[in-house]
């Protein structure tokens, strides 16, 4: 049996609230951990040491609330080495183009157990039979990237930070996904101009053009009502739920 289990870490931006962290999910797939993300406040619900063991972090793009914890992850990775319950590097993935000199901050860290790779448009590694590729929405205000988990019996897509402008790419690579774990930043109500995120009202409309199986709200407001965002996406589509620190979803076949 396959099975992929996806924690919420974090929900919010760009600020954390109360029980609620900056964005990050963890996936575990056959004792290989992936987070996906690391925003501010998402330490708190990790295990150490044992969540270092075949640690993948990916960083989507440089903006502090998809990152702000990935300092606390590599001085945590260097003292649990130097305490001898750490014999393999984490592995980093970070976009292959800095941005305000973070990634350079990131990689220069020496209190680190870790190693680095670029992330670039159409990236693709593997962890034995799971496939991470990525693709850059070209939709937010900075390079981001979407990311896509799949073996032979699923496929998650984490969206990150999208906007509109570039929708018709955002559905083909959701297409057919078994979960799409969506940002949706605004409610209609908003009346935003921002063309840099999308509505859980879109979120809705991504699912359904994309034929996708499930949907997994996160990135909110952090002093908004969840429940809008729901109702809002069902407008749209219905097997819809919202993200929620703590809460495990585990997919299996």
């Amino acid at each position: 049996m396959s099975k992929i289990a996806i924690t919420p870490l974090g929900t919010v931006s760009p600020y954390t609230k109360e029980n609620m962290n900056c964005p990050g999910f963890l996936a575990e797939y056959n004792n290989q951990k992936i987070l996906l993300d690391c925003g501010n406040g998402i330490t708190r619900l990790l295990k150490f040491p044992k969540v270092l063991e075949n640690l993948n972090v990916i960083i989507t793009h440089y903006h502090k609330d998809h990152f702000g914890d990935i300092g606390a992850i590599q001085y945590a990775s260097y003292v649990y080495h130097n305490l001898g319950t750490l014999n393999r590097k984490i592995k980093i993935y970070l976009p292959k183009n800095d941005f305000a000199f973070n990634k350079k901050t990131i990689v220069s860290n020496n209190e680190s157990y870790a190693e680095y790779f670029d992330i670039s448009d159409n990236s693709n590694y593997s962890l034995k039979d799971l496939n991470i590729s990525f693709q850059d929405n070209k939709s937010h205000s900075i390079e981001s990237y979407m990311i896509k988990l799949q073996n032979k019996d699923f496929k998650i897509v984490y969206t990150s930070d999208v906007g509109t402008i570039n929708f018709d790419k955002l559905i083909e690579f959701c297409k057919d996904a078994d979960l799409i774990i969506c940002e949706s930043s605004f409610l209609k109500k908003h009346s935003t101009n921002n063309k840099c995120h999308i509505t859980a009202y879109e979120a809705g409309i991504l699912a359904s053009e994309s034929n996708a199986k499930r949907l997994l709200l996160t990135h909110f407001w952090p002093e908004e009502d969840k429940n809008l965002y729901l109702k809002e996406a069902k407008q749209n589509y219905e097997n819809v739920e919202i993200a929620k620190e703590g809460k495990k979803i585990i997919l299996k076949r």
